[in-house]
Order: C-alpha cells, then sequence, then structure tokens
C-alpha cells in the first residue's frame, strides 16, 4: 500500500497545505487541536475535497484537481472511523452493517458481521437509527462498518478515547493482527500520544496543517523543540525495547533495548515480541563499580563510562551498555568512586524506576538527555 497526498486547502482562517507519502505501515497523525489532524484524515477518506493537489492510493488517483478527479467516498478503498460522519445517518444500524457486508466481495471478507455485533456490543441498538445513537456507539458502527470493507488502509481519528477503554482492550489486539498478520496499515489521529504508541512509535507531527516532522518517535524526539510541542515531561534516557516475557509470579516482564536486558513492570498485555518506548529518569540510576548480591534492585546492567559531563551542580556519566545510558551523579559521588572515561561501571535500576511511555501522560517538557543510542543533548526547563 502506497498513499501519496499533496493538496492545498483554505477554510477562512485556516490554510492546509500537506504533503503525505505512507507506504505499508502503521503510523500516528499527531498534532494539538486545531492542528487539521480530522481535516487530513477527512480528505483522504473523501468526505472533504481539497481545493487543489492530488492523492493517490496504490496508483490509484482519488483525487486530481488537475485532471478533474474526485473519487466520491464510498469508492474509496479505505475504511474510516472520524469524528464527525453523517454517512448514511438515517439507516439503522443492522442495515448499515448489513449492506456494507454485501457489497464486499467475498474473496476480500475478514471479519464475519456477527462476529464483530458481538466483540463491539452493538446487539442491543442495531435496530436503532444510526442518528440517534451516543458518540461512542456511532464510533462503534462507524469501526466495524469500517472493518467489514477491508479496506486497504484504515483511519482513525482519536477512536479510542471515543469507544472507551474496555472497547480500546478489545481492539487493541486485533488492531495489531490486522497490522502484523493482514498487512492492513492504520493512520491513527490523536492528540495523545499515549492513544498512538499503543499502535506504533511512527509520527507524523502536524501543526497548522503543515508536517512538521516524520519519523520514528526517538527521530522526531531529537528535532529542536519537538518534545514541548509533543507534551512529554521529564525523561532522561528514551529507550526502544522488544517484550521477550512476562513472569507473572514475580512481578515483571524481560525485555532487550539495543541487546541490553531489562527488567521492566509486568504488563502481560504486551505481546511477545512486540516494540514499546520506555523512560528512565536519568537521577533514578546509581553507579556502582561491582555487581551487587543480595539487593533488590533487578536491573544492574554493565557498561563503559563514554563521558563525565559538568551539568551545573551535578554531573551526567555517559555509560555505554549497548544502549547509551545517562546517570545524574553529584560531583562528590564521582570523585568518592574515582570515576573516569573508560571505566568499566554497573547501572543500577529499579524495576519500578521504568516507566512505559504510553503509559504517561502528558506533562510540561522539561528536557531531553539521552535517546538510547549514543546521541544525546542538554536542554533548558520549559
Amino acid at each position: 500500500m502506497l498513499l501519496e497526498m499533496n493538496v492545498k486547502l483554505r477554510r477562512g482562517h485556516f490554510d492546509l497545505s500537506t504533503q503525505l507519502s505512507i507506504n505499508d505501515t502503521t503510523i500516528g497523525l499527531f498534532g494539538k487541536s486545531g492542528a487539521g489532524k480530522s481535516t487530513v484524515l477527512g480528505l483522504i477518506a473523501g468526505t472533504i475535497q481539497p481545493q487543489k493537489g492530488q492523492i493517490i492510493l496504490d496508483g490509484k488517483i482519488l483525487f486530481d484537481s488537475y485532471k478533474g478527479i474526485f473519487v466520491p467516498r464510498e469508492h474509496r478503498p479505505v475504511g474510516a472511523v472520524l469524528q464527525f460522519d453523517s454517512t448514511n445517518a438515517k439507516e439503522t444500524v443492522r442495515d448499515n452493517l448489513t449492506d456494507t457486508f454485501n457489497r464486499t466481495l467475498k474473496q476480500r471478507r475478514i471479519f464475519k458481521l456477527d462476529y464483530l455485533i458481538e466483540l463491539l456490543e452493538l446487539g442491543t441498538i442495531l435496530d436503532h437509527g444510526i442518528e440517534l445513537l451516543s458518540t461512542g456507539e456511532r464510533q462503534r458502527v462507524a469501526l466495524a462498518r469500517s472493518l467489514l470493507k477491508a479496506p486497504k488502509l484504515l483511519l482513525l481519528d482519536e477512536t479510542f478515547a471515543a469507544i472507551g477503554n474496555d472497547f480500546r482492550r478489545q481492539l487493541l489486539p486485533i488492531l495489531k493482527r490486522l497490522q502484523y498478520e493482514m498487512g492492513l496499515p492504520v493512520l491513527y489521529a490523536s492528540q495523545s500520544l499515549g492513544e498512538i504508541l499503543e499502535l506504533t512509535d511512527l509520527l507524523i507531527v502536524l501543526e497548522q496543517g503543515k508536517v512538521l516532522h516524520k519519523g520514528s518517535l526517538l527521530e522526531v524526539a531529537k528535532q529542536e523543540n519537538m518534545l514541548r510541542y509533543l507534551g512529554i515531561r521529564q525523561i532522561d534516557n528514551l529507550l526502544p525495547v522488544t517484550i521477550r516475557s512476562h513472569d507473572s509470579e514475580a512481578g515483571y516482564s524481560l525485555a532487550d533495548s539495543f541487546g541490553t536486558p531489562l527488567t521492566l513492570p509486568l504488563r502481560p498485555h504486551l505481546r511477545i515480541g512486540s516494540q514499546a518506548q520506555v523512560s528512565i529518569c536519568s537521577n533514578d540510576i546509581a553507579l556502582s563499580r561491582h555487581y551487587i548480591n543480595g539487593i533488590s534492585i533487578q536491573n544492574q546492567i554493565k557498561g563503559q563510562i563514554c563521558a563525565l559531563i559538568p551539568n551545573g551542580e551535578s554531573l551526567i556519566v555517559q555509560v555505554d551498555c549497548g544502549a547509551t545510558l545517562l546517570a545524574d551523579i553529584t560531583p562528590g559521588g564521582c570523585r568518592d568512586m574515582a570515576l573516569k572515561e573508560g571505566d568499566d561501571i554497573h547501572c543500577l535500576i529499579k524495576t519500578r524506576a521504568i516507566n512505559y511511555l504510553a503509559e504517561i501522560d502528558a506533562r510540561p517538557y522539561h528536557r531531553v538527555l539521552s535517546h538510547g543510542d549514543g546521541h544525546y543533548y542538554l536542554g533548558t526547563n520549559g
């Protein structure tokens, strides 16, 4: 699947000029309220017509202002769950879903109608008119309709927030299966970074109708002032991890990052082999010359000191242990341990000091020191 989009749209004081290229991958469309996320999804879905440009999906022209082409929504191979959607609002839920199912070619069908009705708990509202449904109910019906359509691209607009946490936990495994096993890309628009990271760490950052940055969270986070825009709180070490196993009895999940093993807080819902993002504050990392037996700290990661960086009243110790970890200690601690570049060292990190980024609420930006791959910078408090 390849989506290419280069369009312009002006509405009052809002001027959207967006260029996107998405190739067979799930990606998050992140931006603050009013950034243009819903408009971009509407343009792709066909509920909004741009004034100028092109939208092409897998070589098929969906819109071309120069050739006078505009493919109606119902003929686009796109499933869309939009915030504001009046499609077939006069129909009952039953008729709407049945018509969609019947219009989908048998060889393309992914889900049975009864399965989605049960999954999304639509049985009690099948005979209700769509226009009479609550916002959450409409979103669930729209999602069922989109999945029945067996699209080449699924568009979701703040869907998790609208349908509630109960359905969110049911849907996440299904959406991830669609991604990994069936190759269905999802473009998920949200102003919640945590919601996006439940699905992917690839981001398109949008502001005032324009793309600021595109790439992985780690790549985007390195751009100047981007963390302030993302709304991330103080994070000193930002690491991608691969989940390896879960131990419910011991109360932790095991993972690795750049070959470095890590013991994380238990999250059994994370699929083995899946990717996640974690953060570790630099002042939550203690240093030891040797491995210490008989203590409760489960992460004792051996590495080598690459640099000692003065930072006001503290000292940043950069440690290469596969990943790059930065520890914030006092100059006195450094003196007492006689630390110097090239020394072997153990980084001691409590399991509970490691946070899953998808679970962190937006907090004021402070600084980012390490992205886990050898790059770092110091920023000022905001």
